[in-house]
């Protein structure tokens, strides 16, 4: 019996359409239907942080159940679900580290994979692992370290969603800062991965390498981790120093 050819493959790149792209590398189909066809492309937005002085003003509305929990997202960068599913036994006070390794999900608790830039070590500054140490005392070393305290149901993983509602909205809406002039304002109605968020612009202010945050916050992609690159000290110091070294800049005339 004679042999039936083989689809012909398209010359055409296929990258607009991952599912086209596979169709036509599993033979499904011998030539993608989104061969010219580009994908909206999405705008990255720029990271939302919060100012030391607004960061201080939502701590100081939290309540003192959830402080802890707050300044532990703000020095380390951890996501909420990996704050909400920090186990006692990650946190090693003899080195001021902590691993993230478990995770909390509508599902329950599961562990990162071994071969995941999520799963890291995140150092602990003094005066947070100070903070950390009044809340670790009563926990069994086998506990999560963060859970709900509501009589009842004290001990239980935390929802996300509860705790936005109850928690954290309530004191963002209630917390004000002021500005040079000496005016009140409300902080920028931010959610609580701005935490995250703002652990990255301060250490990028603060003149941290962009690779050693991507390492930080388990960034999976190094162009993730570029969001914070405008913030570094020096971001715009070539393009100054070009312009002072115009031998005749421009000038108006009066």
């Amino acid at each position: 019996m004679r042999k039936a050819p083989e689809p012909r493959r398209s010359s055409v790149p296929t990258t607009s359409c991952p599912r086209s792209c596979a169709a036509v590398d599993d033979d499904i189909i011998a030539v993608s239907p989104c061969r010219s066809i580009d994908l909206p492309t999405i705008a990255t937005k720029p990271p939302q942080w919060f100012a030391l002085d607004q960061a201080q003003s939502i701590l100081d509305e939290l309540p003192q159940a959830w402080r802890t929990m707050c300044l532990l997202g703000f020095y380390t960068g951890l996501r909420w679900d990996e704050l909400s599913g920090l186990h006692h036994h990650r946190i090693d006070r003899r080195r001021s580290h902590l691993f993230v390794v478990e995770v909390n999900t509508k599902s329950g608790l599961k562990e990162y994979p071994k071969s995941s830039k999520s799963r890291r070590e995140v150092p602990l500054p003094p005066h947070l692992l100070e903070a950390l140490e009044r809340h670790l005392h009563r926990l069994e070393r086998d506990a999560v370290v963060l859970t709900t305290i509501t009589k009842g149901r004290a001990g239980r993983l935390l929802d996300d969603g509860n705790w936005r509602r109850q928690i954290w909205w309530p004191a963002a809406e209630n917390a004000r800062y002021f500005d040079t002039d000496g005016d009140q304002h409300p902080v920028p109605n931010y959610p609580p991965h701005a935490m995250r968020h703002t652990c990255a612009s301060w250490l990028v202010q603060k003149g941290v390498s962009l690779y050693e945050v991507q390492h930080l916050l388990g960034h999976e992609s190094f162009q993730t981790t570029q969001r914070y690159a405008h913030l570094q000290p020096d971001a715009h110091r070539a393009v100054l120093g070009a312009w002072e070294r115009l031998e005749a800049p421009l000038t108006l005339a009066v």
